[in-house]
């Protein structure tokens, strides 16, 4: 939030990373010495990044996060597709009491195992290389991962263990014993998000919404269900002095006067290309740094020349002082053409005030 002498770009998205450095999809995700060269070859090849977010993964991660299994390249799909989450109702609506009464975490280690296959354990090899990763990136290509956390409410994994259709239904019928679980789930999340604070001391964490983004949901259902769960996870953040990095998909146009309740200067905002950047510059002023938003379709299908005049103008309407960093909206797709990569880092080195 201070003036830059350069506009910052943060990279992320760790499948074209692997296409760009010509590594089979199924070798990243389980061969994290081959990753985190990849990743350090890249950062270095690409002088214009200034932090990444996601250097190497694990799928098996993100069912955490989804409670929904995930299919995987090399194992259920061919070994050089993107992984995909496997959605279905995995949970049913007699688990919301079973949270209730037995607490969320007995539920919840149980539920990955039985119904999941143990992806916490697929998931180890993952956790057990990273700190080598961001080590490895900060000596040897200067650059820093600012990911090192990732955290989100409880509705989400709700949303993808029940089935979107399925979960929505819940919040129409069963408003109070949704409430009820997700207050259990709450509870756990957040206990267990400090505990990892305290252990780890991240730089920053990941904080994302996908599902509970006020595009699908009513503002009353959004205010009693999604926002004060997810506050209180980034002012865990703030009060443990960890950067909040809020990865905000869809659109969030109907709420960004709500996001005023956000702690000052103490966040970083990351939307996806849904979301009008300039209109939360407009409200939100300099109470929070802006990071975004080159839209995924834009990196896969445009023109350089599009890509490039894009950045420069966001630049220009969104943070030609302080508090915009440049990064691809989510993450670059699989398929993002390397030319549009370029394009973007280029803007941000060209730019002058």
């Amino acid at each position: 939030m201070e003036s830059v002498d350069k506009i910052p770009f943060s990279y992320n998205g760790p499948a074209y990373l692997a296409r760009a450095e010509g590594l089979k999809i199924a070798d990243y995700i389980t061969d994290f010495d081959r990753a985190t060269d990849a990743a350090v070859h890249f950062a270095c090849s690409h002088p214009g990044i200034d932090s990444l977010h996601t250097p190497i993964i694990s799928p098996y991660v993100l069912c955490d996060q989804w409670l929904s299994a995930v299919r995987v390249p090399g194992v259920e799909l061919p070994p050089d597709e993107l992984w995909q989450m496997d959605e279905k109702e995995n949970m049913h609506r007699e688990d919301y009491e079973k949270i209730i009464k037995a607490g969320y975490e007995v539920w919840l280690k149980e539920f990955m195992v039985k119904r999941l296959d143990d992806p916490r354990k697929k998931a180890l090899p993952f956790f057990q290389h990273m700190p080598q990763t961001v080590q490895r990136l900060a000596s040897e290509a200067q650059v820093p991962v600012i990911n090192q956390g990732n955290f989100c409410s409880p509705f989400e994994g709700f949303c993808g263990a029940r089935g979107l259709m399925n979960f929505f239904v819940d919040l129409c019928e069963e408003p109070e014993l949704v409430r009820a679980a997700l207050d259990k789930a709450m509870d756990y999340t957040y206990q267990a998000a400090v505990a990892q604070m305290e252990t780890m001391h991240p730089f920053g964490a990941w904080i994302g919404v996908w599902r509970g983004a006020p595009q699908f949901l009513s503002h009353d259902t959004w205010m009693e269900f999604v926002w004060p769960d997810t506050l209180k996870l980034i002012k865990a953040c703030v009060d443990h002095d960890v950067l909040p990095i809020l990865h905000f998909d869809s659109c969030w146009d109907t709420e960004l006067e709500s996001l005023k309740d956000l702690p000052e200067k103490k966040c970083i905002l990351m939307f996806d290309g849904t979301t009008d950047m300039r209109q939360a510059r407009k409200i939100l002023e300099d109470q929070v740094c802006l990071m975004g938003d080159v839209p995924s379709r834009m990196t896969a299908n445009d023109s350089p020349e599009a890509v490039y005049r894009y950045v420069i103008d966001l630049i220009r309407d969104v943070g030609p002082e302080t508090g915009l960093i440049v990064s691809t909206g989510c993450d670059a797709p699989l398929n993002a053409k390397p030319e549009n990569i370029d394009a973007i880092i280029q803007a941000t080195v060209d730019y002058k005030k």
